[in-house]
């Protein structure tokens, strides 16, 4: 039957009615997008800091895990600090049956739901080691295992990546990406993803610098010593009394029959050294010391800069930095004074690729670009994704590394809140402008990567989360303030050697 013809009978449409209710509707459609738009923009605003970390926390004498969201993971329970190796990672080293009279314990692997993980093999550790300050980190992708007595590597998903047939495993202290292992009394050397870059051949290794490209220093069976690369390569035959920890220029300092000297790889340089000691070696030419003051010499022996200063240290270029009459300064290679001896400190800072100057009674750092121009001076300079942030007549102030300021929203795009001031007091703004946070507070840091800005008062420091909200009024009596410092109620502890994160 055809349904397309009107019948005399039908009632006729109310077209007022009609469009009515097709606004209505519109509306209706209108009210929803609207809303599903301000959602997505809530959404937004609180996606900016959703990858989750972990973190160490210590509450009431327990150890436990946090969240960067500052949501507890583990409770404080635990009598032995939880070690996080990579701290993106669900992964949470324990230790327990403690027997701390003769040093024995267990450890174990869980994650946050408190499962424990690689259970095939009796125990599980994170590779801890220290920089030259003692701070202590881990290796973030390879963890120590023991089956049946013996020790192999796994990475975090769990996989097998060096067998457990070791007697021991243990780091070269300060040096990343660098593990000893041993069998039958003998080490090698393994990296982080497990495979073997020296082999268990020598009684002992060390790194030749700070910098483990650079190779390692060997000694064989007989006690002679050498040096052999990542890949294995033997550089310098095994054949020294002793090596110093000196490179440059693929040179390096040797004892050989009781006379130090400086030979390269190839041998065809072998220079005998006529100087109390060799502390470094850069291109062409090296700080040596003589009667216990520093000087700067070339290797082909001729004099740059004269054996009368208490200290030099290589900075960059034909650059060093000097120390005389307890000051430091910048001298070249020429012996000539190029910054004057007036900082009580004075150090390259590699981060912000300038020199760092310091002053006794002074709070200001003083900037000294490769130029050697005073560029800035400023309070507790920082450098935060490749930008110098530095309080300048008591405004923080940013720049590229070229000196040319610039916002903090220049640096730090992704950020909901912005530091402001406003009559001598600091507050927080949104990306437009628009003010979130009253200027009250005395000092302030940039919001950090998990959302959080410590905010001062009254000499104590408190939280604010992403969206403005006071988290802790300012309470903590806090001494160095960084831009981590702070997550939720949880603030860094102070005065130690390792992160972790304390709420008293």
């Amino acid at each position: 039957m055809s349904r397309g013809k009107r019948y005399s009978g039908e009632q006729k449409l109310n077209m007022k009615k009609v469009f009515a209710v097709i606004i209505t509707i519109i509306v209706i459609i209108m009210f929803f997008i609207g809303i599903n738009k301000m959602l997505k923009k809530d959404e937004s605003t609180t996606n900016n800091f959703t990858e989750i970390s972990y973190f160490t926390m210590y509450n009431n004498g327990k150890w436990g895990v946090i969240n960067s969201n500052g949501d507890n993971v583990i409770d404080s329970t635990n009598g032995e600090m939880i070690v996080i190796p990579n701290n993106k990672k669900d992964i949470f080293i324990c230790l327990y049956e403690v027997n701390y009279s003769d040093g024995t314990y267990k450890s174990k692997a869980v994650n946050s739901k408190n499962e424990q993980l690689y259970t095939s093999y009796n125990s599980v550790e994170a590779l801890s080691n220290y920089d030259q300050n003692n701070n202590i980190w881990y290796e973030d992708n390879a963890l120590k295992v023991e089956k049946d007595g013996k020790y192999g590597l796994i990475n975090l998903d769990g996989n097998e990546i060096l067998r457990c047939e070791y007697d021991k495993i243990e780091t070269i202290k300060g040096i990343k990406n660098s593990i000893l292992i041993q069998k039958d009394g003998l080490y090698g050397l393994a990296n982080a993803s497990g495979n073997i870059i020296i082999d268990v051949n020598y009684k002992e290794i060390s790194a030749l610098t700070t910098d483990y490209t650079n190779g390692y220093i060997v000694k064989n069976s007989e006690g002679n010593l050498g040096i052999v690369s990542t890949n294995k390569e033997q550089i310098l035959e095994c054949k020294y009394s002793d090596i110093k920890h000196v490179f440059g220029n693929d040179m390096y300092v040797v004892k050989e029959s009781g006379n130090w000297k400086i030979v390269n790889k190839d041998g065809d340089k072998n220079i005998d050294i006529n100087y109390e000691d060799v502390k470094s070696i850069n291109a062409e030419n090296m700080v040596v010391v003589n009667k216990g003051k520093y000087g700067i010499y070339g290797i082909d022996k001729t004099e740059k800069a004269k054996c009368e200063y208490q200290n030099i240290e290589y900075a960059f270029s034909d650059y060093y930095i000097a120390k005389k009459d307890n000051k430091y300064g910048i001298i070249n290679t020429n012996g000539e004074t190029l910054v004057q001896f007036e900082y009580d400190n004075l150090k390259f800072n590699t981060e912000a690729d300038c020199l760092e100057g310091l002053k006794l009674n002074d709070p200001n750092a003083y900037l000294i670009d490769r130029n050697l121009e005073l560029k800035l001076t400023g309070i507790n300079p920082t450098v935060y994704n490749g930008y110098i942030r530095i309080n300048i007549d008591n405004e923080y102030k940013f720049y590229n590394l070229k000196f040319e300021e610039k916002s903090n929203r220049d640096v730090f795009s992704n950020n909901t809140l912005y530091v402001a001031k406003n009559d001598g007091k600091y507050g927080l703004v949104n990306k437009e402008g628009t003010l979130v946070v009253q200027y009250q507070y005395d000092d302030i840091t940039e919001q950090n990567e998990y959302g959080f800005v410590a905010v001062k008062k009254d000499g104590k420091w408190g939280a604010i989360d992403q969206y403005g909200n006071v988290v802790v009024e300012p309470k903590y009596e806090l001494s160095n303030v960084s831009k981590n410092s702070v997550i939720g109620k949880w603030h860094l502890a102070e005065n130690v050697n390792t992160i972790y994160y304390v709420c008293e």
